[in-house]
């Protein structure tokens, strides 16, 4: 994979998590581009992570208890960075009325009312949706999710334009091209093939979907993404596959 530097996965999981990595994080502009290609990958891991401090949780504990620890684990092992940038695009894309004060709210570090109610109620629905799938192993439903929220991230980098080219985002986007693209989408595919067989790749079409749609919006709002809509991004793209999934569930489909 020449595109896909050796150090790309572990400058993927320097950013997206807040595991302590031995050596020094590569900041360039060009590792930064290509790390996105492991962010599937880096997203699997996490979602592993996550099953299996549950399964150890589910020695001790019930399985709603242990499902609340995973969200709340969930949570603390991505720094809440997404949390964050979910809070920020929501108050800024539902409490100001023109871009530049749309981006001003979202550079706010304060939260207010609109993002309080996004970051509780996607926390809430996590809690119910892995309540509901409480008969699957937390490992089949926790990998792929959080490996094909992060594909999302990935598709929005490369497909569509950021509000600030020399910020953060811009930096990414730069380096971000079709090999990343290539190698993440293949990552994402295999990871959720393997754990939900058909019905992974079905998902992985309509996260795809919901990219689009989720970053015209932006588009139109902002004129192109930030690391805020990124990360909200990726927030409901982990809630709307565990949406699915527990969907799929009920109708007895997995």
């Amino acid at each position: 994979m020449p595109e896909a530097d050796r150090t790309g996965l572990a400058t993927a999981l320097r950013f997206l998590t807040i595991l302590p990595l031995p050596g020094r994080a590569e900041v360039s502009e060009r590792v930064l581009g290509r790390c996105t290609a492991w962010f599937p990958l880096a997203g699997a891991l996490i979602g592993a992570i996550l099953a299996g401090a549950g399964a150890l949780a589910g020695l001790l504990w019930s399985p709603l208890t242990v499902r609340v620890l995973v969200v709340v684990g969930w949570a603390a092992l991505t720094r809440g960075l997404h949390l964050d940038g979910l809070a920020d695009s929501a108050d800024g894309l539902l409490g100001g009325a023109t871009r530049e004060r749309k981006l001003a709210i979202m550079k706010d570090s304060r939260i207010g009312t609109f993002g309080l109610l996004a970051v509780a109620g996607l926390l809430a629905m996590k809690l119910a949706f892995l309540a509901e799938l409480q008969d699957l192993a937390l490992w089949r439903v926790l990998v792929p999710a959080c490996a094909l929220a992060r594909w999302a991230m990935l598709l929005a980098v490369f497909a569509f334009p950021t509000a600030a080219p020399d910020g953060l985002a811009g930096r990414f986007k730069r380096r971000c091209g079709w090999p990343q693209l290539v190698i993440g989408t293949i990552l994402a595919a295999a990871v959720s093939f393997f754990f939900l067989g058909v019905w992974g790749l079905v998902l992985l079409a309509l996260l795809g979907l919901v990219t689009l749609w989720w970053s015209l919006g932006v588009r139109r709002a902002l004129g192109g993404h930030t690391g805020d809509t990124y990360g909200a991004l990726g927030e409901l793209g982990e809630a709307l596959v565990l949406a699915a999934l527990a969907a799929l569930g009920r109708f007895g489909l997995l």
